[in-house]
């Protein structure tokens, strides 16, 4: 609903004839137009009149029944006619308002514009009193347009169109007035003769003008009501049909609310007409004439104060466009200063707060505060630090505000009216959405008195059907707890130095990330052992250059990696679903195949998980730690232990053995010279004799090796030892019939530690008789080659695999199960090392084995014993 002295707006609290509020009346559809001109409304081939409004049989002198379906040509006059069917033939019927001329009819002049609505055509008849002089029109312009280029300043502009407008229309008192940012109206100019009262910088609340009517101030700029007595003129259509929801926005005749209309007689003001200024696509004012009596402006020159007032418009642009560049360059200049101070700094927090001085200017403010973490530094006119702190607090409660803008604080923080002398107007930036970081602006209270052009608040009694404001007595406003307001340069200010400030946060957060992962793979391919990180799936995220290099690859599940044995495959992925469900670390000994044919190697494989700020798991970080050689470490020290025992358990059987063995010989000898007769008996008295001795020189051996005597170095020849050994076992040669050959070499002398080296014999020679067959072959030779004496011991028996091979110098290893201790070949790999030679074996299942001892030549100056 319309409704204020200054053009179409609508008074607070009013109510319509219905009592439906103002805002929801159709204003764009009254259904009827004012009495100052007529209606047609033309069907689609622009030939027939199909609309009209009532009034239109008093213009034309013609029954509004005759006018309705009768063709366009016998209603209009032929100069008229002309001008719509040239409309029609151009390229400008757009649909827009346009202009066909001024015409004589009736014995009357009249205005006549042509648009369309929903595709059909309406034309207006506007009755004027005069012609208007085109060339007066033209000098207008050019004057004002003179004048504009001496005009700098909005106040300049605002004074010069509002004198030139009331010039142009001889109204009584012409107003501009323009509208803030919460759509209040402040009366800024007046031209005013006295016949009316002044309204010069009366205040009128946004809520006089709703929505749609700002919005029909932007379709249609210039709104006259010359009469306010008038009676509407329905609209009719042709037949029983009603005219229908006809648009009326851009409409000249548009007939207005009555409460407007009731307004105007109650203020003494009979006419009035309105001129929107738009700025840059928005309503900045509007310029508004009265008159106490009935008075009407030709269209001609309402058009040429629409003119003037969009050039006006164009300057004031300009104006704020120049304000608002020479403030951002202001504020680029200082943003610039504190920007390179900052990047300089590694803490650029610390940097920006100590130019507090300068961060005040960033916003044009009267103090600042900078809040990191709870410290505060603060330069100006600002809360206290309490103060300070609550209002970060409240910022953290609102993690979406990232610009928060007030002038009126405490409006949105009932306890900042405490502060509100210092601190009513508050913009704020957030800049940093991890730690509580905040760059804040003041403004204090500008007190001041606001007069109303009547109680913007007041409302009237609720069952009036018609409402309007009944004066415009002067009501005055304590106006406090509100700052001057913050400028959306000033606003546009403080985001992009937000943007800049995370920029360089964003960049040192990305420096410290590469310096991280630097010194990440640094560390991890620093270290000895694999390292890896893996998601909660056990696929890999990161590897090593360890991992690589024991042939692992950087793809997939680790614990599905081709060098990890099978079963450890298993076990390891159970045990890991196992870890991630609970959450707990995970470890693990796992074998690997390494890259070469070697043993598979021990790795204790542990993994824990890493955590986000916000306490999630991110991933897991691993290592593979190889556990071989401590494994062997411990099973060496074990078997030492254990061969320490054995040998102190050895040694005490071997004593123990050799006292009994002695009496026993003794007991033998003097039986024999009792049973010098029977041949039998003392052939067995000789048998047992025999194996007492092959006894007693294995116990011998037995004890040297345990006690690790230290022997003098002799020199016999191979023959020798290979006599003095298979003594020791003629009875099992003879009893399996084995066949011994002697394959040359005897001649060759042996140098070291006679006894030790005869173990050694002993032990090859006895394991090559428990690998033959009966009747099977045991050859015996020796060589000199380079510089060593070669011991061959060669046999044909079932040989060893390559496993037994591995294994074949190891304690306690057999391969003849409970026969065997596994300590012979140990035994005797040690005491030719110890000789500084060595012990090569070559064996084949089905084929046999074959042995050789290389012991160094006894030097020159050793006689052969």
């Amino acid at each position: 609903m319309e409704a204020s002295l200054l053009g179409d707006v609508v008074i607070p609290d009013g109510i319509g004839r219905s009592g439906q509020s103002c805002a929801d009346e159709a204003i764009r559809i009254p259904g009827s137009i004012q009495r100052h001109g007529f209606l047609l409304l033309l069907d689609d081939l622009d030939e027939r009149v199909v609309g009209a409004s009532k009034n239109t049989e008093e213009f034309l002198e013609v029954p509004l029944a005759l006018i309705l379906g009768a063709l366009l040509q016998t209603v209009l006059e032929r100069e008229i006619l002309g001008a719509l069917n040239a409309l029609i033939r151009s390229s400008n019927d757009t649909g827009l308002l346009t202009y066909l001329g001024s015409f004589q009819m009736r014995g009357r002049f009249f205005s006549v514009v042509a648009h369309r609505v929903n595709g059909e055509r309406i034309l207006e008849f506007e009755v004027t009193d005069r012609l208007v002089n085109p060339e007066m029109t033209n000098q207008v312009f050019t004057n004002f347009v003179s004048k504009l280029s001496n005009l700098r300043s909005e106040t300049e502009l605002c004074q010069a169109i509002t004198a030139q407008i009331k010039d142009l229309t001889g109204f009584s008192r012409v107003l501009l007035y323009r509208f803030d940012e919460a759509g209040h109206g402040t009366v800024l100019c007046e031209q005013n003769d006295g016949t009316l009262p002044s309204y010069l910088d009366l205040r009128f609340p946004s809520s006089d003008i709703p929505q749609q009517a700002r919005d029909l101030y932007l379709l249609n700029t210039v709104r006259i009501i010359p009469d306010a007595s008038y009676v509407p003129s329905p609209l009719h259509r042709l037949g029983t049909r009603p005219i229908g929801p006809l648009d009326l926005s851009i409409s000249i005749l548009r007939s207005v609310s009555p409460v407007h209309l009731e307004y105007m007689r109650n203020m003494g003001t009979m006419s009035s007409m309105s001129v929107s200024i738009i700025c840059e696509g928005k309503l900045w004012g509007l310029i508004s004439g009265h008159h106490r009596e009935p008075h009407m402006v030709p269209y001609l020159i309402r058009s040429a104060c629409d003119l003037l007032t969009r050039l006006v418009a164009t300057q004031l642009t300009s104006l704020s466009t120049s304000a608002r560049l020479h403030q951002m360059v202001h504020f680029h200049a200082v943003q610039r200063r504190i920007l390179a101070q900052m990047a300089g700094e590694s803490n650029y927090l610390a940097a920006m707060a100590d130019q507090m001085a300068d961060l005040i200017q960033i916003a044009n403010a009267e103090g600042a505060a900078l809040v990191v973490d709870g410290q505060i530094r603060v330069f100006g006119i600002t809360p206290a630090h309490h103060d300070l702190k609550k209002l970060a607090e409240w910022m953290d409660s609102k993690p979406e505000l990232e610009v928060f803008e007030s002038r009126y604080l405490g409006s949105r923080i009932d306890w900042a009216s405490e502060f509100s002398e210092v601190a009513s107007g508050l913009l704020a930036i957030r800049i940093s959405h991890v730690r509580q970081s905040y760059l804040m602006w003041f403004r204090p209270e500008v007190v001041r008195t606001v007069r109303w052009a009547g109680e913007p608040g007041k409302i009237q009694d609720k069952n009036q059907k018609l409402n309007p404001r009944k004066s415009f007595e002067i009501w005055s406003e304590l106006v406090r707890g509100r700052s001057k307001p913050w400028t959306q340069v000033e606003v546009e200010s403080a985001t992009e130095f937000r943007g800049a400030i995370m920029t360089i946060s964003l960049k040192r957060a990305e420096e410290a990330v590469q310096l991280g992962e630097a010194r990440f793979l640094q560390l991890t391919n620093a270290l000895p052992h694999p390292v890896w990180t893996a998601d909660d799936d056990g696929r890999l995220t990161y590897v090593n250059q360890k991992w690589i290099e024991q042939g692992f690859g950087s793809q997939g599940r680790w614990y599905e990696q081709e060098r990890l044995t099978a079963e450890d495959q298993h076990r390891s992925g159970k045990l890991w679903t196992v870890a991630v469900t609970e959450g707990i670390p995970f470890e693990l000994e796992v074998r690997f195949h390494p890259p070469s044919d070697d043993a598979d190697r021990w790795n204790l494989v542990r993994a824990i998980p890493y955590l986000r700020s916000d306490g999630t798991r991110a991933g897991w970080a691993g290592t593979c730690i190889d556990l071989t050689d401590r494994r062997q470490r411990e099973a060496a020290l074990r078997m030492t232990e254990k061969l320490a025992l054995t040998g102190r358990m050895t040694s005490v059987v071997a004593h123990e053995i050799n006292n009994p063995l002695e009496a026993i010989i003794n007991l033998l000898y003097l039986l024999n010279d009792r049973v010098k007769e029977d041949e039998t008996a003392r052939g067995y008295i000789e048998s047992a004799e025999s194996e007492l001795q092959r006894i007693s020189g294995i116990t011998k051996q037995t004890l040297r090796w345990s006690k690790e005597s230290v022997q003098k170095p002799q020199s016999r020849t191979a023959g020798y030892l290979f006599k003095d050994t298979l003594q020791l076992f003629a009875g099992k040669i003879r009893n399996r019939g084995v066949n011994i050959l002697m394959e040359g070499g005897e001649e060759v002398f042996v140098y070291g530690a006679l006894g030790q080296i005869s173990q050694a014999m002993a032990n090859l020679i006895s394991n090559a008789i428990q690998a033959v067959a009966e009747g099977g072959q045991i050859g015996l030779s020796a060589r000199e080659d380079e510089g060593m004496t070669e011991i061959k011991v060669r046999d044909n028996g079932h040989g060893m695999n390559d496993e037994a091979l591995r294994h074949l110098f190891e304690p306690f290893y057999s391969t003849k199960g409970d026969l065997g201790n596994g300590l012979g070949l140990y035994i005797s790999h040690e005491i030719v090392e110890r000789h500084g030679g060595s012990l090569i074996v070559k064996s084949q299942v089905g084929v046999g084995t074959e042995i050789r001892v290389r012991l160094p030549k006894p030097p020159r100056t050793v006689p052969a014993d």
